[in-house]
């Protein structure tokens, strides 16, 4: 198999010298399969024989066969692994993002509703990596508000309900999570950055902003003892149970984007991304589509992330 230096991002010609046809995508699966480590389900074994012809594992012990695709993002598939890897690329390859409709013409597949399934699981897949990790240091936190389509609304409600913020019908509630580490010589240097330096991100869409939700969220995604910062909306009035706290009035405040640099920030470009890009967003599909946006904000110091996925 073609290898490329991995300090540099993959382009398009990198990736047909590295997977030119399907039978380079299945070398490189198996590989990774037998890297992670493969246990039979019936009797815990971990050593295998591989069945070419049926594209199987076969256990030493039992007999018993498993499929190389079994335990990934592409079992249950019958879409060849080539169209999933060139998938994968579209969407690894762009700090952005596409749209179903946009891999479908570049793909020049016929069917929309396989490309856009592929692309749900992919950015299921990218959720899961992050969910393996917890905040640490100090956060800034805040609220989002993203609009969304809901099929089970009538077009009444949707017009009684067109106010802006935690009140709209049309809009999901977001809780965002952002490390940012304190950094005075930042910003002594240079009055224009930020005096905080952003580490990782998080985003859950949330039934509701009460003190005991936020509470019961954060408590899950954060390690014991951390500061944070928020504003004085009333939900975050209970966080002092849970880590060190600190309430800030905003509207005392001259310069708020100095004192929440990267919440605001986060928000800010995710709602345009998934504007700019998708329009318009079913209310149970928000979540996977956070998740590939933080996914890509976790990891934007990494010049390719195909392997990562």
């Amino acid at each position: 198999m073609v290898t490329f230096d991995k300090s540099e991002s993959m382009n398009l010609m990198d990736f047909y010298q590295r997977f030119p046809d399907e039978d380079s995508c299945i070398v490189y699966l198996k590989s990774m399969r037998l890297k992670q480590g493969i246990s039979c389900k019936k009797c815990d074994n971990n050593d295998f024989y591989w069945k070419q012809d049926r594209l199987m594992f076969e256990c030493k012990k039992c007999k018993s066969r498993t499929s190389f695709r079994t335990d990934t993002i592409f079992e249950n598939s019958n879409l060849p692994l080539l169209l999933w890897f060139k998938t994968i690329h579209l969407i690894s390859s762009t700090k952005k993002t596409f749209s179903a409709l946009e891999v479908q013409r570049q793909l020049n597949y016929n069917n929309y509703e396989p490309i856009w399934e592929m692309l749900h699981k992919i950015r299921w897949a990218m959720g899961q990596r992050d969910t393996r990790y917890k905040l640490d240091t100090f956060l800034e936190i805040d609220e989002g508000f993203f609009k969304v389509v809901d099929k089970e609304l009538s077009k009444e409600q949707i017009n009684e309900g067109q106010k802006r913020g935690r009140g709209s019908v049309n809009h999901l509630k977001v809780l965002v999570l952002v490390e940012s580490e304190p950094v005075e010589e930042q910003y002594d240097k240079n009055k224009h950055k930020p005096n905080r330096k952003c580490g990782h991100l998080k985003m859950i869409v949330m039934e509701d902003l009460k003190a005991k939700s936020i509470n019961e969220e954060i408590s899950e995604n954060i390690h014991v003892g951390l500061n944070a910062i928020t504003d004085k909306y009333r939900g975050y009035a209970k966080l002092k149970e849970i880590l060190k706290h600190e309430q800030i009035n905003t509207s005392e405040l001259k310069e708020v984007h100095k004192t929440f640099p990267w919440v605001h920030s986060a928000i800010g470009n995710a709602k345009k991304i998934l504007q700019g890009f998708h329009h318009s967003i079913g209310k149970e599909y928000l979540q996977s589509y956070l998740d590939e946006f933080c996914y890509k904000f976790n990891r934007r110091y990494i010049p390719d992330l195909f392997d990562k996925v």
